[in-house]
This record gives C-alpha cells, structure tokens and sequence, in this order.
C-alpha cells in the first residue's frame, strides 16, 4: 500500500510540475537526494508535502475573523463567529508551524530543495503575514477581554513577527538576485509575496499600538512607518514591472491566473495600514510631543487618509483587473483548484480592511455598506476555498511539494528498475 501510494503521488505531483514548469518557465536541478531519505509511509509523505502555501490558509482565516468581528454593521452572534475563528486560527498556525519545523528536522534537504525553487520560495512570506493576522486579532479580540497579559502577548508576537517579515523582504529578494533563474515573461503577481510581510507587519503593528502605553507605542509606530515604507516602496517597483509583463506578454497562464488578485493585497493592506497608524497617533502624539508639535496627529491624519483613498483606489483598478483576468481565462479554460485559491481570500480581505478605515476615516456611509457587500462576498468566497482544500487535502493533491519532484521521480523510478528484487531495491 505505501508503495502504491508513493508511486501514485509520483506521478500526480510529475504531471502538476511538468504543467507548472511549462508556465512558470522556471528551471529547476535540485541536488540528487538520496532514495534512502524518503518517506516511507502515507504520514511520512503528507509532512514532506506540506509546503510554505499551507500558511496562506492563516493568512486568509485571520483577515476573515477581523473583518467579522469588526464590522461596521454587526448582527447578533458575529462577534462571537469572529471569535471563534480567531481561536481556530491560532489553533492551525500552531499545528502548521509544528508540522513544518518536523518537515526540515526530518528531511534537512527539503530546506535546500525549497530555496532553489522560485515558486514555493515566494512563499515563505506567508508565515510572517500569517502571523501577522494573528497579532492583529489578539489585539482586536482578546485585549478587550483578557487584557494586560494579552497585549503583552499581542506586542511580544509583533516584535518577533517584524524580524519575520524583514527576513522575507530582504532574503528572498536576494535569492532572486542571485540562484533564481527568471523570466520577465513568466512573472505572476507571486512575486509580491517575500515584501508584502513588511506592510502587513506594519498594519499590524499600528493595531497593537493602540493598546499599549504612549511611551511604548511611539517606538512601535516608527518601526511601523519604516516597514510600510520598505513594502509599500518594493511593491510599487514590482507592480510596475508586472504592468510591463502584461502588457508586453499579455494574461498569465490557467494555472497561476488567481495570482493576478495578488495586487490587491499590498495596496489595500497599505491603506488600511497607513489609516490605522493615523488613529494610533491621533492617541499618542499630544502627550509624547511627537516631531515637536502638539498638533502633529491632526497633520498625520489628514495626509494619511487623502494617501490611503489613493491606494484604495489603485487597489480597485487591480481588483477589476483580477476579475476579468480570471473570467477570461475561465472562459477559455478549466480552473484546477490547488493552494494558488487562497490567493482570492487575503488580498480581497485586506482591501476590504481598508474599505472599513476610509469608511471610519471621512466618514462615509457609503464605504461602510460596500465593506459589508464585500464581506458577504468574502465569506462565501471562503467557505468555497475551505472546501477545495478540504477536498483536494483528503485526495492528497494539495500534500505534494513542486520542488522534491526529481526526489519523487528518483523513489519512484528506482523501485519500477529493481522490482525483481527487493533487496536491490533496499540497497539502492
């Protein structure tokens, strides 16, 4: 049965890398790892699998338990389902981190695997903005509940999440610069998953600069400013270069068309981001003489929220362009659901995060009730992603890791040269 099960996961995951590799246009020779190495049951197989995009499920739950529980028009019981999924979310970050440390203490060259590898690399900036969703909602839920030893929580999370983030932006750009081999005409909006953890870490962070001391938080905030600008900044010099790529090379291909919502994720969350640090310093700049001036919160305020309304609108240009860009490619083409999905939740979250700022910011009745039509949205939208991952988690297809694919061959492909004998098989 083990056996079966690895030879059939071989030529599944043979199949999805050939297509992938024909769309991404990356290259990849990993070293030759030994047969020896592998896995040799199921559970085994399942935690070798289990890639950084597992962490986008994080990412997508913990922007839906915010906006739930912090919506502008609340109906009885949501709150309460903002709560619980809050817990949820904690719950599966732990056991997603568990089960990701025991993927690189067991199989040590996975690591090796996986940095050489473009498309999954990327994704290594999913963890930090995975917690970064985490210690926004702590901020938000269990503060007003549990109080001090929960914001000590909620500020001990973002500080270790601000060396996450930072190490994404700036290592994975690195590894680009230097092992990856890319294509200009097979970018996707994926590459703006190593800088995006700089500017949620930000907005995050002006969430949790709400609940501790003045003293505190000024610190807090200008480590805040310095993130959004590292991410915010990167993001507009990617953006730019995948304008270019569409133009020149047109529509990404089928498989990686629901990264072309990715867009959406920087500029709404740098909105939502650069609004909620003008609330933290419109409670902390009068009693700590920020810049000097008594009435630096009011200067902040109204620059932050004409900057946030022009990222809200250039995120909307991005979400017509994600809409159509799916639908054509629809038309054109069956859509295979694989992990890539959960690349319609966060982006769609975050901007609706922002939609819910300006609502608050102008104030505007007329944000307050597309953020609550962008909620619904969302929310069927999730349980719709939910599904295909539970469906696609139980049929294995979403437990097979792009860039072990010649390890899988080489299992494979040494079991079929030696099946008269076993112990051949064994010493191979």
């Amino acid at each position: 049965m083990e056996g079966t099960a690895g030879h059939c996961c071989c030529l599944l995951l043979r199949s999805m890398t050939a297509k992938r590799a024909a769309v991404t246009g990356q290259v990849h020779e990993p070293d030759s790892v030994p047969v020896e190495t592998l896995p040799k049951g199921a559970l085994g197989l399942a935690i070798i699998g289990f890639t950084p995009s597992w962490f986008s499920v994080i990412m997508g739950t913990g922007v839906l338990s915010t906006l739930i529980h912090q919506a502008p028009h609340q109906f009885r019981g949501m709150e309460d389902i903002g709560s619980a999924l809050y817990l949820l979310n904690c719950f599966l970050f732990v056991l997603f981190l568990g089960i990701s440390v025991t993927r690189y203490i067991m199989f040590p060259y996975v690591w090796r695997h996986l940095i050489r590898y473009p498309p999954q690399c990327f994704f290594l900036g999913t963890l930090p903005c995975g917690l970064s969703t985490i210690v926004a909602a702590t901020a938000y839920i269990a503060v007003p509940k549990y109080g001090q030893w929960a914001s000590n929580l909620a500020v001990l999370l973002w500080w270790i999440n601000v060396v996450l983030a930072v190490a994404a932006c700036v290592g994975v750009p690195f590894l680009m610069f230097t092992i990856h081999h890319l294509t200009l005409d097979k970018m996707t909006g994926a590459w703006l998953l190593p800088v995006v953890p700089a500017i949620v870490a930000a907005a995050a962070g002006s969430v949790v600069a709400t609940v501790i001391s003045p003293d505190h938080a000024v610190t807090v905030i200008g480590v805040c400013y310095v993130l959004w600008g590292m991410g915010v900044g990167l993001s507009f010099l990617i953006l730019s270069l995948y304008f270019h790529r569409l133009t020149v090379y047109h529509l990404p291909d089928t498989e990686v068309i629901v990264s072309a919502f990715l867009p959406v994720g920087p500029l709404g969350q740098g909105a939502f981001g650069i609004i909620q640090l003008e609330r933290a310093g419109k409670k902390v700049f009068p009693s700590t003489g920020f810049l000097g001036q008594s009435d630096a919160g009011d200067t902040v305020c109204a620059v932050s929220t004409i900057v946030g309304l022009i990222m809200w609108g250039f995120g909307l240009w991005w979400l017509c362009h994600g809409m159509y860009s799916v639908l054509i490619r629809r038309l054109s083409g069956h859509l295979k659901f694989n992990m890539g999905f959960w690349g319609f939740i966060f982006p769609l979250g975050v901007f609706n995060s922002a939609t819910y700022a300006l609502s608050t910011a102008l104030p505007s009745a007329f944000f307050s009730y597309l953020a609550m039509v962008f909620l619904v949205a969302l929310i069927l939208l999730y349980i719709w992603v939910v599904l295909g991952t539970l469906h696609g988690t139980y049929n294995k297809t979403l437990l097979l890791a792009p860039c072990l694919t010649d390890m899988y061959s080489a299992s494979v492909h040494g079991g079929q040269e030696h099946q008269p004998s076993s112990r051949s098989a064994r010493s191979a």
